[in-house]
């Protein structure tokens, strides 16, 4: 075998005596595959078996909720009754066969949950809500002692079921990190108080496990290194909770941070930089023996490997990141960096989703959670395939088609491909969308796709003789009612983010949704003095609500002027008419307007075309003007589909 350029990321190391062929874990990350009553899908199965055919060393399967009262989810997994063994031995076998490990995690909600999904109030250590939540229950001690009997026999259950391990999990504001924390633990008796009162709960359910599974079946756990909140759980409490870990029993350490108050922690937006969280683990593995996981928006081999170099971490978390490339490990291994598909921190299509109790997705792979049923497999008939547009729905359709095995023609009317990932990749920290761009590009090249650029007519159209036209001319921005875009001082969004137009010193944005907020922080970068006008009362409602807290901040911090239910009137010479809850006011001394007020269905241009007779497809923004998530599923659908 040819060696591989992360020699240390593919090494093997032991948890207990459980080999793993590298140090690439999946960490656990909810799905909403299971049924209601939290039983294995043959869903579930397919999504993990293709981490595990990826090539990943170590699987910790999603939070398993260890009574009905702990769940967060709907759809949530489960490990709280002996009749779901069947269902997790045959998960948990499915991934074993693909040569990976598998460890299952197990949890109780607490305060995170809510009685429209358990039937019931929430329970925690002490009567205080969570952040927009509702007031828990406080637990008694008979109901404790219970709680570490659900959390032991739910350990018991992973052993049964074949799973080569257990985690518990101590994060993201659950029940365990309620104890712990003393922000939601108030507490007098001797599961409260000082830290030996908040810690009990944990290492009781620790050494319970240990009892009952044995010394040699390994026991993993999940802790907080930083909840990010003043009087929280912070580094030293954390290397504190894992010495104790450690001596009771403890056999390796995911560190990550954050809790339901400091969300963007734990699913971090592009605006943290990758590894942000490596401290954490670096701090605890300076103090333990054990092999300590590192978490944090690692996507790239490289930065795994130089955090192993660095002495920082033993294992490495890579989640979303498998979430859109189920290779990456493979990938990782060979060498091949750009062949993986990357993950751009969105969280549209996984986190945002969870969060309103859907099952979860990914923007940049349309095959998550279809891994059985969207199987690319090669298409009966072989087709000539002709794509209008070259934005992220075509390049997907043609990439899908081509690999398929369909003869692809592409014409982009523009010199670039691209579409509006071109423009999407221009604001602070949002550079991943250029390299989303760049993998469709080397995809579309790497799969013999025919690309031309240009505008394209009926008469070439009939030369070429397609089976199938898919039609993703894309959009074009929104004009306001009753004047465009003139004379330089009133230009689009659009126009800032790609160069194309100059702006003043002060500029006023109308629109503040998504690309209007983007664009303000793009020209903070340039000195600019931006002023927001919105005629909604809530800022970014089109944003992941992770990234939409990070620019809010952002700006503010700054100084933005930001006026909500402002709607932009007039744009006269010297400013901009609103109004404002019936009061007409101005913006004055503007240089420059910029607006931001949404996106337009963009035409096709070839008159006739719909008349031509030919299998026809309109896909993306053309259709309806929406995001990426919609344009590149819809792509794929299509893809699928011919």
């Amino acid at each position: 075998m040819a060696p591989t350029p992360f020699p240390l990321l593919f090494s093997p190391i032991s948890i207990k005596g459980l080999l793993l062929k590298n140090r690439i874990v999946m960490p656990p990350m909810c799905t909403s595959f299971a049924t209601v009553g939290g039983v294995v899908t043959d869903r579930l199965i397919g999504y993990y078996q293709a981490r595990a055919e990826g090539g990943v060393g170590l699987i910790n399967i999603e939070f398993s909720y260890i009574h009905p009262t702990g769940k967060v989810f709907e759809h949530m997994l489960g490990i709280y009754d002996d009749r779901l063994i069947p269902g997790l031995r045959r998960l948990a076998q499915s991934i074993q066969q693909q040569g990976a490990k598998v460890i299952i995690q197990i949890s109780h909600a607490g305060r995170r949950t809510h009685s429209d999904i358990i039937g019931c109030l929430p329970v925690a250590p002490s009567p205080i809500p969570r952040l927009n939540g509702e007031t828990p229950r406080e637990l008694s001690l008979p109901e404790i002692e219970e709680m570490i009997h659900d959390y032991i026999q739910a350990a018991r259950r992973a052993k049964e079921a074949g799973f080569d391990g257990v985690m518990i999990h101590m994060a993201h504001g659950y029940l365990i990190q309620q104890f712990l924390s003393p922000l939601s633990n108030q507490r007098m008796d001797r599961y409260g108080g000082d830290w030996g009162g908040r810690s009990r709960f944990a290492w009781e359910i620790l050494k319970g496990i240990r009892q009952e599974v044995g010394n040699d079946y390994p026991v993993t756990c999940r802790i907080c290194g930083d909840e990010f909140l003043r009087g929280g759980i912070d580094l030293p409490e954390a290397v504190q909770l894992s010495r104790l870990l450690e001596a009771n029993g403890i056999d390796a350490i995911e560190v990550s941070a954050g809790t339901h108050e400091t969300p963007q922690v734990m699913s971090a937006p592009p605006y943290f930089p990758m590894g942000f969280l490596s401290h954490l683990a670096e701090g605890i593995k300076k103090e333990v023996n054990i092999p300590v996981g590192s978490v944090g928006r690692i996507h790239d081999p490289r930065l795994a490997e130089a955090l192993l170099e660095q002495g920082k971490s033993d294992l490495i978390a890579v989640g979303r990141a498998l979430i859109a490339d189920p290779e990456w490990p493979n990938k990782a291994y060979q060498g091949r960096i750009d062949d993986i598909c990357p993950c751009i921190s969105c969280n549209q299509g996984c986190n945002d989703r969870m969060y309103y109790q859907q099952d979860i997705s990914c923007t940049v792979n349309p095959g998550v959670g279809r891994e059985i049923t969207f199987a690319l497999t090669p298409a009966r008939k072989k087709k000539k395939v002709l794509i209008l547009g070259g934005g992220p729905a075509g390049l997907e359709t043609a990439r899908i088609a081509a690999m398929r095995g369909h003869r692809v023609s592409l014409y982009e009317k523009e010199k670039k491909l691209g579409g509006q990932l071109r423009i999407a990749s221009a604001p602070p920290a949002k550079e991943d969308f250029e390299k989303l761009r760049k993998f469709f590009l080397r995809e579309v090249e790497r799969l013999g796709v025919k690309v031309r650029y240009g505008k394209i007519d009926k008469k070439t159209i009939a030369k070429l003789s397609p089976d199938f036209i898919v039609v993703a001319v894309g959009g074009k921005p929104m004009e306001l009612e009753g004047y465009g875009f003139r004379d330089g001082k009133v230009i689009s969004a659009w126009e800032v983010l790609s160069g194309q137009k100059p702006v003043g010193k002060r500029v006023v944005i109308i629109g503040g949704g998504q690309v209007g907020l983007e664009t303000a922080d793009f020209l903070l970068n340039q000195g600019k003095e931006i002023i927001i006008l919105e005629m909604l009362k809530r800022l970014g409602q089109d944003m992941s609500p992770r990234a939409r807290k990070m620019v809010l901040e952002r700006l503010s911090q700054i100084g933005v002027e930001i006026l909500t239910e402002a709607k932009a009137m007039l744009v006269k010479e010297d400013g901009v008419v609103f109004n404002r809850a019936g009061v007409v006011d101005q913006v004055r001394g503007v240089d420059s307007v910029v607006v931001a007020v949404g996106t337009a269905r963009q035409e096709v241009g070839i008159p006739g075309l719909e008349k031509m007779g030919l299998p026809m497809r309109w896909i993306g923004d053309c259709s309806v003007p929406r995001k990426a998530f919609e344009a590149i599923h819809e792509g794929f659908l299509v893809g699928m589909e011919i």
